[in-house]
């Protein structure tokens, strides 16, 4: 059966291959169909491994200074917050939008707000949420009313 337009099939010509001077054959080595430019020799033993001490080494102390740092870090993190912890003003609040309890640590002397828990992202969702469930109560209720006129 032909088709007609079957892809015909052309000889690729290029260059010749290149003898390599760099394989020789070994006692005990197999004889292979390759070609000569395909060949593969093993490399010796000694130089198929390659071991940089010195960057291990090196690695390491760099791995060990950035623990050394973390850990000067942690330190001034924790005095830092123990500082905070003593000068800062305490108060639980109750947020009026919310009605969740809040706590507010403020700085005594600017009366500036430190940290709070919930933080304020989460108050505003609250309020929102509450004001949605509070549109739908209400449209809820007054959809069942049912008004006559005469």
């Amino acid at each position: 059966m032909d088709f007609g337009n079957a892809p015909r099939l052309a000889a690729v010509t290029g260059a010749p291959p290149v003898s390599r001077a760099d394989v020789t054959a070994h006692a005990g080595s197999v004889a292979v169909d390759l070609p000569p430019e395909k060949t593969v020799q093993s490399a010796s033993a000694g130089s198929a491994v390659n071991v940089e001490v010195r960057a291990e080494t090196r690695d390491a102390q760099s791995r060990a200074d950035g623990e050394r740092r973390a850990q000067v870090n942690d330190q001034n993190n924790r005095a830092a917050n123990r500082i905070t912890d003593d000068t800062a003003e305490r108060r639980l609040v109750i947020d009026p939008q919310t009605r969740a309890i809040v706590l507010q640590k403020k700085d005594p002397q600017t009366g500036e707000t430190i940290s709070q828990l919930p933080d304020e992202t989460l108050l505003k969702l609250r309020a929102y949420s509450r004001e949605l469930s509070d549109r739908a109560r209400e449209a809820e209720e007054t959809h069942h009313q049912i008004e006559r006129t005469a």
